[in-house]
Order: C-alpha cells, then structure tokens, then sequence
C-alpha cells in the first residue's frame, strides 16, 4: 500500500510538473516569431508526452491499490482468519501479485527514482537556503520545512523498495510453489485418466 502510495504521489509531481511547462509554453504560441515557435514546439510535445505518461501511470497504479483495497474489505473486519480464510486470501493475494508483477516492478523503479528527485531538491533547497541566510527567521522557517520534508520522502522512496524486496521474494517462491503444484496436478490427472 505504501508502495502505491509513493508511486501515485510523485506521478502526481510529475504531472502537475508536465501540466505547468505545456500552460507556459502554449501561451508563447501566440507569438509569430517561427524560432519561437520552433524552440517551443519541442517543449510542446515533451511536456504532453511526460503529462500522458504519468496519467497513465497514476491510473494504472490507482488500479493495482483498488485490487489490494478489494482484498482488504473482503476481510469484514475480522482481526484473526480462520485457516480456510487464511489460505483463500494467500492465493488471491498470489494472483494479484502474478498478475500485476510488471506493474509492481515499475512502481518499485519509480519511488527509486522518486527518491533521487527528493534528495536532489533537498540539496537545490540547501543551497537556496545557504545563499539567503540574511533573510528572515520567519522565511527560513518554511524552507527548512521544505528541506526536511524532501529528506524524509527520498529516504522513503529508497526504503520501500527495500523492505518490499523481502515481500517479493517470498511470493516470488510462493508463484513458482504453485507453479509446480499445478505441474504435479496436471500430471497426476492425466495418470488418472
């Protein structure tokens, strides 16, 4: 779950970011100048590209936690699961994770990525905020906020990551248990025929 959270977050950074460079860029289109327009049109197709890119991405991890939530409320608040109930739920929680595997594997990548942007900005903001140390108490306040904050979302994007990894392999293992449990299944009914 935190890992879709992380994931549709900075998608959301990455759209809004989109969004703002093509609303400045498409205002220079008024101009009449052609290299302008040639500077711009790059610009134009990049910030769409990026913009179509993240709205897919925040919508196809939107889906992956609306699968996980489904599962979650299929519990109807009992705290500890009857065995049955139990192993119903590995399996659904198996077939989840086979089936939305490639989408898991990109989530991971981004919050990696995710991570660097955040502790990129808190240096950019360091820096900003070593060159304005003759500001205001009352302004420095907020950009340390700032500072902080961007440190604590980069080590989150690089600790989820890690802390899923040891989730992964074990349903990684449980897949390919299946897997062979399928085989000696398939097997043993074409013996029995």
């Amino acid at each position: 779950m935190a890992l879709t959270v992380m994931s549709i977050a900075f998608g959301g950074i990455a759209l809004a970011f989109a969004i703002s460079s093509l609303t400045v860029n498409v205002a220079g289109l008024k101009t009449a100048d052609w290299t302008i327009l040639v500077n711009l049109l790059p610009k134009i197709g990049i910030g769409l590209a990026v913009a179509c890119l993240a709205l897919w991405y925040i919508i196809s991890t939107a889906e992956v936690m609306s699968k996980f939530e489904e599962m979650q409320e299929d519990k109807n608040g009992e705290m500890i699961l009857p065995r049955e109930k139990l192993t119903e739920r590995i399996v659904r929680l198996i077939g989840l994770y086979r089936e939305e595997k490639p989408q898991i594997k990109r989530m991971i990548l981004v919050s990696k990525i995710a991570g660097v942007c955040f502790f990129l900005n808190a240096i950019l903001q360091t820096t900003l905020l070593i060159g304005s140390l003759n500001t205001d108490a009352v302004e420095l306040v907020p950009a340390v906020g700032g500072v902080l904050v961007s440190i604590v979302m980069g080590m989150v994007g690089f600790f989820l990551p890690f802390s899923f990894r040891k989730y992964s392999v074990c349903w990684d293992e449980r897949i390919l248990k299946s897997v062979e449990a399928e085989k000696k299944i398939a097997t043993f009914m074409e013996d029995s025929q």
